[in-house]
This record gives structure tokens, C-alpha cells and sequence, in this order.
């Protein structure tokens, strides 16, 4: 009996065999299907995603046929898991007792199929059936110790279409090597995840009854788009949508810190004499919507200079700028661009100081601007942002990870759909006493999720931030979460990490519960982990590329989870686009310039997200509606003329070219302001009108201001003070 060679159908046999019948099989393909496909794509279908073995299976004697001709003559099965399988490799005799204590892949994967229990290290022995590591090389040695065949390792590959997902105990996590050492690692799907139902932790396996979509959540109502003040239903004005976020008050606060850092500066330096600083005169409010304008400008017509806009070489002459204002000039007022008076600035190490104090009045007054013209969708997205600065700065972090690897880190909260940002805050470093308590990421979610708990909103969120700590909060304030996890977060199922669950691409989900969160493993092109209040172990047909398929597309089952994460986690990266589109794109050595330019840009997004949902259809692209406000911001602004000696030139002399060239009237698109007579800063002193001058491209009334606009050098002062 031990001279006779077994056949690869009779070890199948052997290694299948029922203890509790008289016939034998093998598994096939529609044996434990761990789910139905659906008639249609798209469609939901449940998963149960753990394997279904048999609890009652006996384990007094782990090889149960040993005794049906399997055994030699010293009745033990050391022949058999060393013949041949598949026609390559055996177990050399030294490395096998007879008392079977070295058993093959073969033999561990058999009695997995029963009860095994997993153990960490090399095969065990006297018949636990379990090897952990090491890899197989033809007639050679396991990675730690144990002989074992390559017959035995190809049995269990070319067997792995006849097992089912849920059947399959034995990854491949490395190389094979012929007549080498194997360089990877074997795992077993563990038996808790075959026989249990609870875990220790409190975790539930979901098997193949559906769990559907949680109904605790409170249903959603909240008003969505714009609900301000203003109405702003036909309004096709672009600067009056961004008037929204830069009031008047902003207006204001820039021009007077500005002016006032300006003076302390002078008061405190003495300049050189050829410094431009000595042409410096106060900023007005039209003359600092007009630096914003030319600010503005530059992210749409980007140059590698600042002189480059002044530049009057031939190839690259943009004469916009020269005739809104001298490069001197624009200069001086950047230089001195100032958002806080700086006698209130308290040192470091001292109470109440504050690391954003530059910028903090700004901050303050348009971030919350965000949130109260606006109503978000139900879905949001929560994400950090990066402000990419290359200067001296404490606040400026390093991630090699993103585009931008110098920069500030800010976190944002955005609706999912448009990429509107609601919430704004910028990492730095300083935490308050009385959140010491929790980690910083539980904190940020906590302070942008303020405004908009206990409504019946869902947020989606990276491995950063999501855990189950935040998701019960979440939960207990009638707010759902969704996101990427990482497995070895505090509360996480243990039973869901890689070294107790491996996986390969093409396995079932895996799907646990614990009263509102559901905890997800899967690997499609890599392994993901997700946690969800909201979603239930329903999975949708897929249709993806797939480049071993003759049709270059393969079909998929992919949790709902998965599914909607991908769909909506997606917004404030379309903001962050959107917003670094038309940024200015100069560099700067003063930190808190490049904050302004971050700030200013994504009011310019959320300006014309609201926009296109306040108007009807056809709307203006990001583009021209950028050149609308720029545009709006210079009416009425009029450059101050310098006192030249020598003969008046027409680009560059006394006479501004409104005086000296022919005009004619057009009729405008939008109702412009009156560049002549209108007035905002006084009482009912707005006029509009419907005509625009085709070379000047202001607004103009046709009687009188025409006439007055090129005609007289000070109209705006000769017509409002007859």
C-alpha cells in the first residue's frame, strides 16, 4: 500500500472526503455562492461575505478517510501527503513522521475546510493543519523550516476555481522559486470568521440575510442654495454675487490698515533716496478695487515677472495694466497691503497670542459669509486643502504626498456636489485646554461639523478622520458619516485586519456590524477599509476598465459603501481646482499674502457656484464671469495723471485717451453702473444704465454723461458738485 501511487483524483478525493456520507466531491463554482447575481446592472444585491462552514463538523479525528485505504502499513498518513499531486514535487521521507506531524498544503487546506485554528509562526504539529509562512520551492524548503512540495502548492493554485470565495483558506502573499526558499508569506482565513457569529469586541458578522440602509438618520429638509438677504434671483451682476463675501466692510478694512501700516512704516524708517517709497499718498477705496482688479488680472494673464505686466516688449505687451495704474504705484500699495493693525499684536508665549493674527480680521469676516448665504445638500465632504508657500514661516508644513509639499494644511468642508466650502480652518498647531481629551483630527471634525449637526446631513471623509469614536458622535446628532479607515483604529473589528483577514482581488466583502456602523473590507485593485452609519452590505454591479478582458471591461460587485464614497468625496478637491485655477500666481515673502490669495480666490468660487444657482440657464464660465468683476471693480476708478515734463504722448501723457479718440455707444448686456454719474457711498446714489462705450467699455448714461465722460478731464467731480 505505501509503494502504490495515488492518482490526483484520489488524493481530491481523500482531501474532500465527507465524514457524514458515502459520496465524495469537490466544491464547485456554485457550491456557497456568496451572492446572487442581478438581473440587471446596477442593481443592489446582498452580501454575507464570511465563509458558511459547518459548526458541527467532527474534530476528534482530523483526517476522517485516513483508515479507508489512505494509510500505510504503520496506519498513519505520512505516505499520502507526500505522493505526488498534479504529477510535480513530493515531500522528501526525512521531513515527514508517521506520526504526521509535518502535514502539506494539501492536508492544511483539508482540514481548514473542518475546524482549524489559526496560529502565527511555522506549520504545526501533531495535526493542527494550520502553516502560517513561507512559500514553496520544487522539492525544496518553506521559509521557516518545513519541507513542503510543489505539487502540493500547484494543487492548491490550480484547484482555486473550484473553491468558492468563502471555501478559499489559503492566500498567496509571495513568490515561488524553483528549488529555492519562498520569499512571501501563506496565510488562512481564520476560523472565526468561519464558525462565529459575535466577536469579542462586540462586532457582528452580516451574513446572508440584507441589512439595508439604517433608517435612524433624521430625514432631511433643510433649505438648499442661496438664502440670503438680497435677492439675487435675477441678478446677472458677478461682482454684485461676490458683494456677498467682499462688503463694503471688507472694503474698508483694507484701505485703512493699509494706509495705517503705511504710516507707521514711514514714521519708523528711514527711506534711501531713490526709494519709491517717498511717492506714497493714501489709498482710496476705487483706487484699492482697482489693485484688486489688477490683482485679479494677473491669475488670468499669467507672466513668470510682476515688471512683465509693465513690460512694453512687442510679443508679450499687455497695455491694460499701464493704463490702470503705473507699476510704481501697484508695487507701493502691495507692499504695504496690511489686514491688522500691528500695535495690537500680542508675542509669542504670551496669553491670547494668536499665530493668524495677520490675517485673523479677514478670516473673521468673510469665512462665516460662507455658511450663511448658502444651504448645502444633504451629502458634504470634508478634506484638507494645501497652500503652497515656499517662505519663511513656522506654520508651514511638509507632506510629500501632495502636489504642493510646502505649505499651510486646511482643513475644509465643502457640499460633496458643487464644491461650494462652507467651513474654513487653517492648521496651526495650537489647541485649547479643554480639548486635550481628544485626538486633533476627532477635534477638526467636530468644530466644522458644528453648524450643520442634528439636520439629517451625511459626510464623507478620508482614513484621516473617520473612526468610530467620530462616527457616534456623529450618530448621536442625527448626522451620517461615511469614509476610509484604517483597521487598526481604536473600536475597529479586529477580525477585519489584514494578518486575521487576507484578501486578493476579486474576493467578496466582508461586512460587520455594531449597532449604527457598519465596517466593510474589500480589494478590488488594492485593499480598503471603510466605516459607515449610513449604508447597509449592499453591493451594486460595476462596469470598469479591465485590461485581461477581451472587451477591455470587467464587471464588478462593489459595496454600496464604496460606491457613494467615491461619488461624493470628491468636493473640496473641485473646489481646491477650481479655486488654484485663477489664483494669483506670484510669489511672495510675506506669509500672510498668499492666505489673502487663497481666501480671496475661493470667495471668487463660491461667488459663481451661487451664481449659476441663482440664474437661469445659459450661464457664464469661471472665465468670463472672473472678467465681469474685474471689469465691475474698475468703473469709476480713473488713474491719477503724473506730471511729465517734455512733450504729451497719446499712451502715456496728460491726456488720457477717452479725450483724445472717437467713442460710440453700445447696448450693454447687464445694467452697468454709471461711471459718471453714480455714486454708491452716497445715499441712493447708485445709477444704472443699459449703454456701455464699445472703446472704453464703461457704463455711460447717453445724456449728459457721455459727453461729460469724454469731454472733461474731472468729470466725476465737476458733475456731482454743480
Amino acid at each position: 500500500m505505501a509503494n502504490k501511487k495515488l492518482s490526483c483524483d484520489d488524493v481530491l478525493g481523500l482531501l474532500f472526503a465527507d465524514s457524514d456520507s458515502e459520496g465524495e466531491h469537490m466544491p464547485s463554482e456554485d457550491d456557497d455562492l456568496s451572492f446572487s447575481d442581478p438581473s440587471s446592472p446596477g442593481a443592489a444585491v446582498p452580501f454575507n461575505g464570511v465563509a458558511e462552514h459547518s459548526a458541527q463538523a467532527d474534530t476528534s479525528n482530523p483526517f476522517p478517510h485516513a483508515d479507508e485505504g489512505g494509510t500505510n502499513e504503520h496506519g498513519d498518513i505520512g505516505d499520502i501527503v507526500r505522493r505526488r499531486v498534479g504529477g510535480r514535487g513530493s515531500i522528501p521521507q526525512s521531513n515527514v513522521n508517521r506520526a504526521g506531524e509535518s502535514l502539506g498544503v494539501g492536508a492544511s487546506a483539508f482540514y481548514h475546510a473542518g475546524h482549524c485554528v489559526p496560529v502565527r509562526g511555522q506549520a504545526s504539529r501533531r495535526g493542527d493543519g494550520v502553516f502560517r509562512e513561507g512559500n514553496i520551492g520544487e522539492g525544496g524548503r518553506g521559509k521557516r523550516g518545513r519541507s513542503m512540495t510543489r505539487g502540493a502548492s500547484r494543487f492548491r493554485d490550480d484547484s482555486a476555481s473550484s473553491f468558492t470565495r468563502e471555501r478559499q483558506t489559503v492566500k498567496r502573499a509571495g513568490s515561488v522559486r524553483r528549488g529555492g526558499r519562498g520569499r512571501g508569506r501563506r496565510c488562512v482565513v481564520p476560523a472565526p470568521l468561519a464558525g462565529a457569529n459575535t466577536n469579542d469586541d462586540g462586532w457582528v458578522h452580516l451574513r446572508n440575510h440584507c441589512d439595508e440602509h439604517c433608517d435612524w438618520i433624521k430625514p432631511f429638509d433643510e433649505p438648499i442654495g442661496y438664502k440670503g438677504d438680497k435677492e439675487m434671483s435675477n441678478d446677472n451682476s458677478a461682482l454684485n454675487f461676490l458683494s456677498l463675501f467682499l462688503s463694503d466692510d471688507f472694503w474698508d478694512l483694507i484701505t485703512k490698515e493699509t494706509n495705517r501700516y503705511a504710516h507707521q512704516f514711514l514714521a519708523s524708517n528711514d527711506l534711501q533716496p531713490n526709494s519709491r517709497f517717498h511717492e506714497w499718498y493714501d489709498v482710496t477705496i476705487p483706487e484699492m478695487k482697482a489693485f484688486i482688479a489688477l490683482h485679479l488680472s494677473m491669475g488670468v494673464v499669467e507672466k513668470h515677472e510682476l515688471v512683465d505686466y509693465w513690460s512694453e516688449f512687442w510679443l508679450t505687451y499687455t497695455p491694460g495694466f499701464g493704463k490702470i495704474m503705473s507699476r510704481n504705484r501697484f508695487q507701493i500699495i502691495l507692499s504695504f497691503l496690511h489686514f491688522n493693525d500691528n500695535q495690537n499684536y500680542i508675542g509669542r508665549g504670551q496669553p491670547g497670542h494668536d499665530r493668524l493674527f495677520k490675517v485673523r480680521p479677514i478670516i473673521d469676516l468673510i469665512i462665516p459669509c460662507f455658511s450663511n448665504v448658502y444651504g448645502p445638500r444633504k451629502e458634504l465632504s470634508l478634506d484638507e486643502m494645501t497652500i503652497a508657500f515656499k517662505g519663511r514661516s513656522t506654520l508651514k508644513l511638509y507632506n510629500p504626498n501632495k502636489p504642493d509639499k510646502y505649505g499651510y494644511k486646511v482643513f475644509v468642508l465643502s457640499e460633496a456636489k458643487s464644491g461650494y466650502v462652507l467651513q474654513w480652518s487653517m492648521y496651526t498647531g495650537q489647541r485649547a485646554d479643554e480639548h486635550a481629551e481628544i485626538g486633533a483630527s476627532h477635534l477638526v471634525v467636530s468644530q466644522l461639523m458644528a453648524p450643520y449637526t442634528g439636520k439629517g446631513h451625511e459626510v464623507y471623509m478620508d482614513s484621516y478622520y473617520t473612526s468610530p469614536a467620530v462616527a457616534t458622535e456623529l450618530a448621536s446628532k442625527d448626522t451620517g458619516l461615511c469614509g476610509t479607515v484604517s483597521s487598526q483604529r481604536r473600536g475597529m473589528p479586529k477580525a477585519l485586519k489584514p494578518a486575521m483577514l487576507p484578501l486578493s482581488k476579486g474576493d467578496d466583502p466582508v461586512f460587520m456590524r455594531q449597532g449604527k456602523m457598519l465596517a466593510c473590507a474589500w480589494h478590488d485593485t488594492k485593499r480598503v477599509t471603510m466605516l459607515s452609519t449610513v449604508h447597509g452590505n449592499t453591493c451594486v454591479r460595476k462596469r470598469i476598465r479591465g485590461k485581461h478582458s477581451n472587451s477591455g471591461y470587467r464587471e464588478i460587485n462593489r459595496p454600496l459603501c464604496v460606491d457613494q464614497y467615491n461619488t461624493f468625496m470628491g468636493g473640496v478637491d473641485t473646489a481646491d481646482q477650481r479655486m488654484k485655477t485663477y489664483l494669483f500666481p506670484h510669489r511672495s515673502r510675506k506669509w500672510y499674502n498668499r492666505i489673502f490669495n487663497a481666501i480671496l480666490s475661493i470667495s471668487m468660487v463660491n461667488a459663481h457656484i451661487l451664481y449659476r444657482e441663482c440664474t437661469a440657464a445659459p450661464h457664464k464660465a469661471m472665465k468670463v464671469f472672473v472678467q465681469d468683476i474685474i471689469t465691475a471693480l474698475l468703473e469709476g476708478f480713473s488713474k491719477k495723471e503724473g506730471k511729465r515734463g517734455g512733450r504729451p504722448s497719446v499712451e502715456g501723457g496728460e491726456m488720457p485717451l477717452r479725450l483724445t479718440e472717437r467713442h460710440w455707444l453700445r447696448n450693454a448686456d447687464d445694467r452697468p453702473d454709471c461711471v459718471v454719474c453714480s455714486d454708491r457711498t452716497r445715499p441712493k446714489g447708485r445709477h444704472q444704465t443699459k449703454y456701455r462705450c464699445s472703446q472704453c467699455g464703461v457704463g455711460l448714461c447717453a445724456v449728459p454723461c457721455n459727453e461729460r465722460y469724454h469731454t472733461l478731464k474731472n468729470f466725476k467731480q465737476c458733475h456731482l458738485d454743480r
